[in-house]
């Protein structure tokens, strides 16, 4: 055991993720496959939970192997998880659908029964939950992992709260169950975004693509950097809550060698008091904040492509296009 420690602390931080993504994912299947045994003779609704919960745990592991084997060719990898990532989707959505047309029948679940559900759930929630504090942006298979966690943390709070109204005999109406049946479609709409944005990132996203080379081949257009200096900063989307995109890159003769960076974002930067005050007001805040992220999120698309234009309009083209 203290060799595994030892290894394991040896490990550099990608690897340690994938250790822990890969530990994860084996308790997650462990617990869906107790929902499908419970399932089978208790409720058979647990079944059809067991299902999409596999599709998702599919995308997961498609994401960890693409890590494993072919951490820079992701895009066969990332395709995957995103058709088992929106396959989870309509399954999930289905489900919710059948409350809907056909109506739910509340069972009578007893006490053990309800508190070993709501265990599995929240179980899987925490994990889901630890997964996304824990994966940095690593490159674009590491994300797709953090938005598959933040589908599984969705469906599991959905899912604890669907048992327990069951079980409260003064909540056993209809109407609840329909609202349910329509945040789970609302969940399952979400999820379905979540895998198109799987699906189109590599082509809209900053990750994997910070670090940008230009050239500079015609001086008389050149009004944006100074060559006399040795460094240069260059804005692309700015962002005073969320954190501003930023080109910083080093002058060595005519060429600009520099990443895209991303700076700290209010959250970050605020005292811890007053990131109390904001979660006491996260109700009301919440709304807020996921909308104007929706905006930035709308700003900040295809920004080494912008890069790209505003270099070449001031005369510079990208290295390895000279290349090309």
């Amino acid at each position: 055991m203290s060799n595994l420690f030892r290894k394991y602390t040896e490990l550099s931080f990608e690897q340690k993720m994938i250790v822990k993504t890969t530990l994860s994912l084996c308790y997650s299947a462990i617990l869906s496959s107790g929902k499908l045994i419970i399932g089978l003779f208790v409720d058979y609704n647990l079944c059809i939970i067991a299902v999409y919960t596999f599709a998702i745990l599919l995308a997961k592991l498609v994401c960890i192997i693409g890590l494993i084997k072919h951490k820079h060719d992701f895009k066969t990898y990332n395709f995957i998880a995103a058709i088992f990532l929106f396959l989870s989707s309509i399954f999930y959505n289905g489900y919710m659908c059948k409350f809907i047309l056909s109506g739910h029948t509340v069972k009578e679940y007893s006490i053990v029964y309800v508190c070993l559900f709501a265990f599995i759930s929240f179980s899987e929630f925490g994990f889901a939950i630890a997964g996304i504090l824990q994966v940095k942006n690593k490159g674009l298979l590491f994300r797709d992992i953090k938005i598959i966690n933040l589908c599984i943390a969705l469906i599991a709070i959905l899912t604890t709260q669907t048992t327990i109204l069951d079980y409260n005999s003064a909540t056993k109406t209809e109407n609840t169950d329909i609202l349910n049946a329509y945040t789970g479609i609302g969940i399952s709409g979400f999820i379905a975004l979540c895998s198109i944005y799987i699906l189109i990132a590599p082509k809209i996203n900053v990750t994997g693509k910070e670090h940008n080379v230009f050239f500079l081949q015609t001086e008389e257009k050149n009004r944006l950097v100074n060559l006399n200096n040795n460094t240069v900063e260059i804005s692309l989307c700015r962002s005073f809550i969320y954190g501003s995109y930023i080109y910083r890159a080093k002058i060595e003769g005519k060429q600009i060698d520099g990443n895209i960076d991303r700076g700290k974002s209010l959250w970050k930067r605020i005292p811890l008091w007053l990131k109390i005050i904001c979660c006491i007001l996260s109700e009301i805040l919440i709304f807020v904040w996921l909308i104007g992220r929706l905006i930035f999120f709308l700003r900040s698309t295809n920004l080494p492509e912008r890069l790209e234009y505003k270099m070449n309009k001031n005369g510079f083209i990208k290295v390895d296009k000279i290349n090309e």
